[in-house]
């Protein structure tokens, strides 16, 4: 692809075509934030700092534009190549009309135009999410200097027409969030070029990929509320820049992205922090806090909250893409009282490293797991539902929501999530039925600051701050206490909590075997000391009776 780049610019260095970039044809790849300051001043020493908090490097010579990262694998040179520390540089111009700032932004461009025609680069120069905002990088410079400095205006026609060649190639294309900001690139492009065609690939290609990144309550199918935020503040930009030109996505569009707005004041914890469900990370968000109670069976995501004692847990089961999904079916996150007490692990980072590999895997989620093994996970899954929400009910008493994974072969798993309101108890019904003789992994991976304390061989307290709860195995069964280990493999019990960083933590593991055509349930409760469930469950109605205090539930399981 560099080579071809190489032949475009130079059979093509003689075009008639002539460049006017007006302010409403740009959209800033980012804005001025509190990293924006160190990036700069070190850009201008040569030191680039790829994304904020990436370690840097000094650019001495155009084999720098190559500079690897064991420790952030290709995202390093995703970043590099995005351009985005020389967007930092021109937002400062903007901010300060300092030359220096913009000449230095120059500097960068004109060697990265060397580095790619006659260097073969690595696979993240031509990668789509980095030509997408490299190019928004290069018009958002191409405005900044008019009349201000002198450019190859003929050259920089052909790089325009190059980056709107690749992004438009279906080849290059997935319907997901790098294809989104190819689809923005390509709008701008159009507008830039004057040409039609290029503005409507974009434009129509950006609608239907909404449509098969949106579930019917508006929630964004890509695995990370993380995600979801990033996703639809794009496309309300996007509507935005549309509307600046008198076009728009439509009423309907429109309407979903409100709705899809309103989305994250529910899936957010109490403590505004993003729960780190798939690869998301460990944000704070502005939201208008709202309990009330969500299930999305395309998306396989679930909430049950109360505003009392900030009770929120989310519950995994399903999905419609394989995008940021985490091997995380059947899994539950539970915060109380201002507390993490199970969590996900985190994303870690983009890389190949086996963290990245232990986080994704099953082995850190707080789910129901069959012979120590991931199941196949499949875009496929869309269709035939091998993983999915099989229903919820709910009523002023409790909600109930069950799941199902049917993607391992050896046999068939559900679980049921019970929140009893009154007294706030959760019980987790599993149900296992054995294909061939299995090895059945009930998991618990705690926050790393809550501390179990055996009760009995049964029952655990845990302990965060001034806050508890206790886990209950109601099968007489044991527990299986696993401290974390970071450092030897197979790695044990950790979490990530800041990008690229892993902290270990504790898990609590139930563990069965069983035999061929066996159908097994197996009962977990969590409940404050206060409020102790009794579980007695009629396997053969598939009726639970609870009893707690002096309240007695009947529940049609």
């Amino acid at each position: 692809m560099v080579n071809s780049f190489n032949k475009y610019l130079k059979d093509n260095k003689n075009t008639s075509d002539s460049l006017t970039i007006k302010q409403e044809d740009i959209i800033r790849l980012t804005k001025k934030t509190r990293f924006t300051n160190e990036i700069v001043e070190k850009a201008l020493e040569g030191i680039i700092i790829p994304f904020p908090n990436f370690s840097s490097f000094k650019m001495e010579s155009q084999e720098d534009w190559d500079t690897l990262s064991d420790k952030y694998g290709d995202s390093y040179q995703l970043y590099i190549h995005s351009l985005r520390f020389v967007n930092e540089l021109l937002v400062m111009f903007e901010t300060t009309e300092d030359i220096n700032y913009l000449n230095k932004a120059k500097e960068y461009i004109d060697s990265w135009i060397e580095f790619s025609t006659n260097n073969d680069g690595s696979n993240m120069v031509w990668y789509d999410h980095p030509t997408a905002q490299r190019i928004q990088v290069i018009i958002f410079y191409l405005y900044l200097a008019q009349n201000k400095l002198k450019v190859d205006e003929k050259l920089f026609i052909n790089i325009l027409k190059y980056h709107s060649k690749f992004l438009a190639d279906s080849t290059n294309y997935r319907r997901n969030n790098h294809g989104l900001m190819m689809d923005r690139s390509l709008m701008i492009l159009g507008n830039i070029l004057n040409n039609t065609e290029i503005f409507n690939i974009g434009y129509y290609r950006s609608i239907d990929t909404f449509w098969h990144s949106y579930s019917y309550t508006g929630l964004h199918l890509e695995n990370s509320p993380e995600y979801h935020n990033m996703v639809t503040n794009m496309y309300i930009e996007l509507q935005k820049y549309l509307s600046r030109s008198g076009k728009t996505y439509g009423r309907t569009i429109v309407s979903y992205l409100n709705q899809a707005t309103r989305l994250k004041n529910v899936f957010t914890k109490p403590n505004k922090i993003i729960p780190s469900i798939g690869d998301s990370g460990h944000g704070s968000v502005k939201v208008n806090k709202e309990y009330r109670n969500f299930v999305d069976y395309a998306a396989g995501l679930s909430i049950i909250q109360k505003e009392d004692n900030e009770y929120f847990l989310t519950f995994i089961s399903g999905y419609s893409s394989i995008t940021h999904k985490h091997f995380d079916d059947l899994s539950f996150n539970l915060f109380y009282k201002g507390k993490d007490f199970l969590v996900d692990p985190g994303k870690y980072s983009y890389s190949k490293h086996p963290y990245r590999n232990y986080v994704k895997s099953y082995k850190g989620h707080s789910g129901v797991f069959i012979n120590n093994e991931n199941y196949e996970i499949s875009d496929e899954n869309r269709l035939n539902k091998h993983v999915y929400t099989e229903h919820h009910f709910e009523n002023e008493k409790y909600i109930l929501i069950k799941g199902r994974n049917s993607s391992y072969s050896e046999g068939d798993i559900s679980r049921t999530i019970i929140f009893i309101k009154p007294e706030q108890v959760t019980i987790i019904l599993d149900e296992v039925i054995a294909f061939e003789k299995i090895s059945v992994l009930h998991n618990f991976n705690l926050h790393h600051k809550v501390e179990p304390i055996k009760m009995n061989d049964s029952s655990y307290k845990l302990v965060s701050g001034n806050v508890s709860l206790v886990l209950t195995q109601h099968d007489g069964d044991s527990f299986t206490k696993v401290v974390g280990d970071k450092n030897t493999k197979p790695y044990k019990a950790i979490n990530s909590v800041v990008f690229n960083e892993v902290i270990e933590t504790t898990q609590l593991k139930n563990t069965e075997d069983i035999e061929e055509n066996q159908r097994v349930f197996k009962l977990f409760s969590i409940h404050s000391e206060k409020h102790s469930p009794i579980l007695n469950l009629d396997k053969e109605n598939c009726i639970l009776n609870v009893s707690i205090s002096s309240n007695t539930y009947i529940i049609n399981i």
